[in-house]
């Protein structure tokens, strides 16, 4: 950036401040920006606005000195939709946005008419072009949960912000089509004088002589747009009707017929679209005076959210009401409401499961089509197959009130552990049976169509070597013993536990043993407590530790050794600085002593791992092949998405990759994991632009997530099921893609081709069932629901009764008091706090590392146990609404019955059935 650009930017900031929110540009501006930067942003956006949270993204860009950031900005903001602003600082020239803010200042005035009298819902379709997508989302959110004039309030705010120089002219349109009151007040054609007397005769005010003139310019183009065929990613731009495939209707014409059809068809053949097809034709079939309505469930996060803007922008056209709902939503609206209102509406089925549960909702029989997708997950105690539990015994029973139609989508049923055709066939036929399917939908006559449309990847597994010497793992393998040592000395009786044979280390199995010892551990008891303490808190600092050495060795063992290097000293440093008694310190001890060999081993480049050579060649050589190659990258662990990215980022010969990393939600409150807005940036990012080519994914990216079209997959050391196989290798859909996957286990490769081979089972066995009579594939589905009902029925549990005993809380590390159940109060259903002050002297607080603020909390700094040389990590500290408390996660505490003494662990509050007390504000003025 040259210092006459600094310059302008510089004068030209208030411009700036004015149109853009950044936080819809910091995925693509990642790279030039620290991750607490972001943070910063976000923050200052929720707290102040975005004004604000420009004015500070500015300040950080203006401190920028690594060249290229100047015009990283510029493709940020046309990629995000700012291509407005874009043109203006381009050139250095305002004046088209100098001259709406004549527009700008009569809509705030005419703000309260505007919220009082247009409903977003009715124009949106129409001045979606002058706004940013992710703005158009959010008001649409709003109106869904916070009700009409909210939304309105959203949409004036965001048309006061858009850099569209043709936005008052499409405003006019769209409000005069509506037939809106408002347009009488939002003349543009005849100047501003016009406008401004026309609303001055309802208040009296003077009137202004400044005149503005319109001159429209073609809208920007859409770069999320996919201008390929009808697959699930050129969905998401429905405004007008499409014209489906042969294959597509040949797909949808069960279900159109009304048959309970699980739609089988590869990723990236538009099955969205046929859902689509379906649900039209199932609303439109209903006569004068009935109404159907339709459920749509997503499984995870990212893909409701996807599949809530693909109906959404399908079906505002054709006047229906559509309303998506999500644990993050369902708190603050009423969700039987939402359901009573609107015609379809997008849920995750959690949410339906619940409100089933609690009888919000009192049957699924307010519906009149359910769509499950990825539907080969209705099995065991998933939520697909708890609506389904319910929706059997309803059909089993003596009811006769109507059931919904159901309609499954999947890429692939799977065959579960079958072998042979005749095992895979009865696999298929009780996944038919759990969701009472009478059809399976395949391409059968149209295939020709078909695979001009979805491309199958070409397939290639190879054995990468490993480290043929491992010095870092003898290392590290000897600490691990010497610490296992120092555990089996703490207690004679606990000592036991630790003699367990031909254990690896650096292993998934060894994880889950230690993980076994920790639990076991922490609920040891003895007659001495203070003894009891001290053993319970130094076994607890020899398992942890002994975790953490073994996670460093499977980073090893895939990615670098200095980034599991890097990992413990981040673990040690965090030892340091909190309690830090004799334990951590004979630990930390031993570890420094090796430490200087352990860098020296890292550093050698004859340690490089041999596996990482071989992803390097294959980067290498498919971007030399075809530059512009789209990569996505799944690996098994968030650690591993982390160490690749650096990896990749720090070697200069793969400078032309631009990794973006798409990892799960992970826990509310800890620091692992991306937020649901993160998710979207990265995939926005990841479709629109050329520049990130490369996304470092974990499983949450192989199954439903509408991706850009890419040409090569990688399965890093990754493998599952069959059904993961096919979706992961559905990531690749161009024309000639690949699909790799490297690994140094021959079991893994060995895996895979079983896989294939059960994929060819799978296809054989649908074949065969689709040649069954009708009456006879309906009566072996019905026979299989009859004893899944007989054997659901005679395993039955009862709810279990809360235990309203009052009980301990005890530190799960020091075993100290920390307070009891009578206690602890539910903050909105999932958040648990504890009254009184006696409980906060039982805690220490230290400012949390990375502050935010979600839904009605703002996190302000973690609590540990205030024992001396304890500090175990009890929850966070934060401020709600009003209040400012602790939330405690029941992880970190034992529980002891008061009467009896037993002592128990649990991963998660909704294992642990003590009575449940809701948060009373009035409680805290006591």
């Amino acid at each position: 950036m040259t210092a006459e650009q600094r310059q302008n930017l510089q004068a030209f900031r208030d411009y700036i401040k004015k149109i853009l929110d950044p936080t819809y540009i910091l995925s693509y501006m990642s790279s030039w920006l620290e991750d607490e930067e972001v943070q910063y942003i976000q923050a200052e956006k929720n707290n102040k606005g975005p004004m604000e949270a420009a004015s500070l993204f500015l300040q950080y860009l203006l401190k920028l000195q690594s060249e290229g950031w100047f015009q990283a900005f510029l493709d940020a903001l046309y990629h995000a939709g700012y291509c407005g602003l874009c043109d203006a600082i381009e050139s250095w020239d305002f004046s088209k946005i100098e001259k709406l803010e004549e527009h700008r200042l009569l809509l705030r005035r005419l703000e309260p008419g505007f919220k009082a009298t247009v409903d977003p819902n009715d124009i949106l379709p129409e001045i979606s072009e002058c706004l940013i997508n992710q703005e158009c989302e959010e008001i649409r959110q709003i109106c869904d949960t916070k009700g009409r004039m909210a939304g309105a309030e959203k949409m004036a705010e965001c048309l006061i912000r858009s850099d569209k120089e043709n936005w008052p002219k499409v405003l006019k349109l769209a409000l005069e089509k509506d037939n809106s009151k408002f347009s009488e007040l939002w003349i543009v054609d005849k100047g501003f004088k016009r406008a401004e007397s026309k609303a001055d005769e309802d208040d009296g005010a003077e009137a202004s002589s400044i005149e503005i003139f319109i001159q429209e310019e073609p809208e920007c183009q859409n770069l999320s747009q996919n201008p390929g065929p009808p697959s699930e990613a050129s969905s998401n731009n429905l405004h007008s009707p499409l014209k489906p495939r042969n294959y597509q209707l040949e797909l949808a014409l069960p279900a159109k017929k009304g048959k309970n059809t699980i739609i089988c068809a590869p990723t990236g053949c538009g099955k969205t679209f046929v859902s689509l097809l379906i649900c039209e034709h199932h609303l439109k079939k209903f006569p004068c005076g009935q109404k159907g309505k339709v459920v749509f469930f997503a499984n995870q996060i990212p893909v409701y959210e996807q599949q809530a803007t693909v109906f959404s922008r399908y079906f505002e056209r054709l006047g229906y009401n559509i309303a998506s709902i999500s644990g993050a939503t369902s708190d603050s609206v009423s969700v039987q409401h939402i359901i009573e209102d609107n015609d379809i509406i997008i849920l995750t089925p959690q949410i339906l499961v619940n409100n089933l549960n609690n009888g919000a909702i009192p049957s699924l029989s307010v519906f009149t089509l359910m769509i499950f997708d990825e539907c080969h997950n209705t099995s065991k105690n998933h939520p697909y197959n708890q609506i389904m539990f319910r929706y059997l015994d309803h059909k089993l029973g003596e009811s006769r009130d109507p059931l919904p139609q159901v309609v499954g989508l999947t890429a692939s049923v799977g065959v579960g552990d079958a072998k042979t055709a005749q095992e895979a066939m009865q696999h298929i036929c009780k996944l038919c049976a759990a969701l009472d399917a009478s059809m399976i939908a395949t391409v059968r006559d149209n295939v020709a169509e078909l695979e001009q449309v979805v491309y199958k990847p070409q397939k290639i597994s190879r054995k990468v070597a490993s480290r043929t010497s491992n010095t870092f793992k003898c290392i590290i393998s000897q600490l691990m013993k010497e610490t296992e040592k120092l555990a089996k000395g703490v207690s004679e009786e606990l000592g036991k536990l630790f003699q367990i044979q031909n254990r690896e280390f650096g292993t998934q199995k060894y994880e889950q043993w230690i993980v076994g010892v920790h639990k076991a551990c922490s609920v040891f008891q003895m007659a001495d407590k203070e003894e009891e303490s001290r053993v319970c808190k130094a076994l607890f600092l020899y398992t942890s530790h002994l975790r953490k050495y073994n996670d460093a060795l499977i980073i090893s063992e895939d990615a670098q050794m200095t980034d599991a290097l890097n990992y413990l000293k981040a673990f040690f440093h965090d030892v340091r600085e909190a309690a830090f008694d004799e334990t951590e310190q004979e630990l930390t001890r031993r570890f420094e002593e090796k430490l200087e060999e352990l860098e020296k081993v890292s550093r050698d480049p004859s340690n490089e791992n041999p596996k990482l050579r071989d992803l390097y060649l294959v980067l290498q050589e498919e971007y030399h092949l075809k530059p512009e190659t789209k990569t996505i990258l799944f690996v098994k662990t968030r650690a591993l998405v982390d160490a690749l990215k650096k990896w990749i980022e720090e070697n200069p010969a793969l400078s032309f990759l631009k990794p973006g990393i798409l990892t799960g939600r992970g826990r509310t409150n800890q620091a692992t994991g991306m937020t649901l807005p993160a998710q979207k940036c990265v995939l926005e990012a990841f479709r629109a632009s050329r520049d990130n080519n490369i996304l470092i994914a974990t499983s949450v990216a192989d199954e439903g997530i509408d991706i850009a079209e890419c040409n090569l997959v990688i399965l890093y050391e990754y493998v599952g099921n069959v059904i993961k196989m096919i979706q992961t290798r559905g990531r690749g859909r161009a024309r000639d893609s690949k699909c790799f996957l490297l690994t140094s286990s021959v079991d893994v490769i060995e895996k895979e081709k079983a896989n294939m081979i059960k994929e060819k089972i799978m296809n054989e066995s649908i074949l065969r069932l689709q040649t069954w009579d009708e009456m006879k594939f309906e009566k072996t589905v019905h026979h299989i629901q009859l004893n899944e009902k007989l054997l659901r029925d005679s395993q039955h549990k009862p709810q279990p009764v809360p235990d309203k005993e009052n009980k301990k809380l005890l530190c799960g590390k020091c075993k100290n008091f920390a307070c009891y159940t009578a206690d602890i109060r539910v903050v909105e259903t999932s958040h648990y706090t504890v009254l009184g002050d006696t409980f906060k002297e039982r805690f220490v607080c230290k400012p949390h590392p990375k502050p935010k603020i979600y839904d009605n909390f703002e996190k302000k700094a973690k609590i540990f146990c205030a024992k001396q040389n304890c500090s175990h990590d009890w929850g966070i500290f934060v401020r709600y609404k009003t209040f400012e408390i602790p939330v405690i996660k029941i992880e970190s505490f034992v529980v002891e019955d008061i009467v009896s003494g037993v002592q128990n662990r649990h991963s998660k509050w909704k294992d642990f059935h003590f009575e449940r007390i809701q948060f009373d504000p009035a409680e805290m003025s006591v």
